[in-house]
């Protein structure tokens, strides 16, 4: 039963990262579209806050506050 419980968590979850990741347009970190394969801070650096509604996730966007460290492409 808790397995059970926990499952729909699961899919909660697995919801709002998947809706998040469609919002960006954009490649960051570990959202990789093959789509959008650049980093677009002009219009993407912000925070997407998934919510749940009555009609599903809900998104939000918010500023990112930039503090010590200014934002820049990783190579690996």
């Amino acid at each position: 039963l808790l397995f059970t419980i926990e499952l729909g968590f699961m899919f909660d979850c697995a919801e709002s990262v998947a809706v998040s990741g469609l919002e960006r347009k954009e490649s960051r970190g570990a959202h990789t579209r093959t789509d959008m394969p650049d980093r677009d801070d002009e219009n993407w650096l912000k925070h997407i806050l998934v919510k749940n509604s009555v009609d599903g996730p809900a998104l939000e966007h918010l500023p990112v506050v930039i503090t010590d460290w200014k934002p820049e492409v990783r190579s690996y």
